[in-house]
């Protein structure tokens, strides 16, 4: 079975990507790493040399590759992945989608203690803690549409309620 982890950036797709990888004994691949290993280039240099089409081309082309080339897997997918190219259709035809429905409000103080959002392209331009959660909350208006296609919405945030 394939397991694609679908939500905003910084929601813990890849957090939980590796746990639940850990635990059930499937391998787990994060999109983007695998974007950013294979091209040679970090995200946000692809979206500022490239433009937002060309990488949501190439989500779209490597997350193809990971569902023709494993039966069982993990996926921690982008926070746009879902939302580009009818790949929210090909993950729901090829296994099982699991929105992690984070609140905002959690996932903007854990960008932003961190200082992450300076480093995805989308949030790069935030100044401020308002800023991230405004910017977050259009995403989240944007993308809803998608994420709520998912077979699972996950919002449940005791570490042992997810099964596979």
């Amino acid at each position: 079975m394939r397991f694609f982890l679908i939500g905003l950036p910084g929601s813990g797709k890849s957090h939980w990507a590796k746990i639940w990888s850990e635990r059930n004994s499937i391998p787990y691949f994060d999109l983007d790493e695998i974007i950013e290993k294979s091209e040679g280039f970090a995200i946000s240099e692809i979206f500022k040399n490239e433009g937002e089409q060309h990488f949501r081309n190439l989500e779209s082309f490597y997350l193809e590759k990971l569902i023709k080339n494993f039966k069982v897997i993990i996926i921690a997918t982008g926070g746009g992945t879902a939302c580009f190219n009818s790949n929210m259709e090909l993950m729901n035809q090829s296994g099982k989608t699991i929105y992690l429905n984070t609140p905002i409000a959690q996932i903007a103080e854990r960008l932003w203690e961190a200082e992450q959002q300076s480093s995805r392209p989308l949030l790069a331009n935030c100044q401020t803690l308002t800023e991230v959660i405004a910017k977050l909350e259009e995403m989240q208006t944007q993308r809803s549409q998608f994420y709520q296609q998912a077979k699972i919405i996950w919002e449940n945030w005791d570490e042992a309620s997810l099964k596979f």
